[in-house]
């Protein structure tokens, strides 16, 4: 079992990490998604990429929302403005607090 670290808590968002394993755990309410170091970093260019007021949509409850895809087809995140800012936040400082940690390994 890997011992995990916890990089980032942004709202509904954790984002831990594994040092042995490499792998990264993204828990955004009841969703689990796990990467490895290399797709994590390709999932937060993807994220980061996406301009919320181009890419969202009116929902049935008069809210905008940009639908998120994630690494399997078939589950997609759908975040309001608010909650894709802190979204990014978190993916961007569990980045830097994972780096952080590296140095001080060192």
């Amino acid at each position: 079992m890997c011992k995990t670290r916890v990089l980032s808590t942004k709202g509904d968002t954790v984002v831990s990490s594994c040092m042995g394993c490499k792998m990264y755990y993204l828990w955004h309410n009841n969703l689990l998604l796990n990467f490895t170091s290399e797709a994590f970093e390709s999932f937060r260019e993807v994220v980061n990429s996406l301009p919320f007021h181009k890419n969202s949509l009116p929902f049935p409850d008069d809210e905008e929302r940009i639908i998120l895809h994630t690494p399997n087809d078939d589950i997609c995140f759908a975040f309001c403005y608010d909650e894709f800012e802190t979204f990014k936040q978190a993916i961007d400082e569990a980045i830097y607090m994972n780096e952080v940690y590296v140095l001080m390994s060192k």
